[in-house]
């Protein structure tokens, strides 16, 4: 699955257009926040506090991450 931020880069690309550069990696950091930020949000009464991060972190590496080939 691709985020919106992959998917916007690949729409750049592909339109040979261009942003200054690092808009796309600061988007992609914030939106790598939000992802996980919800995740743990969505565990805040099921899971203990200490492990709410590293679940949301190995969720977002699953899910976008690892099964996304984004373009260098």
């Amino acid at each position: 699955m691709k985020t919106a931020i992959q998917w916007l880069k690949e729409q750049y690309i592909e339109r040979g257009e261009t942003l200054p550069l690092g808009v796309f990696e600061e988007a992609k950091e914030m939106e790598i926040k939000q992802l996980i930020k919800a995740h743990i949000d969505g565990f805040d009464h099921i899971v203990a506090e200490f492990k709410k991060q590293e679940y949301a972190e190995q969720y977002f590496n699953q899910t976008f991450k690892n099964q996304t080939n984004e373009p260098n």
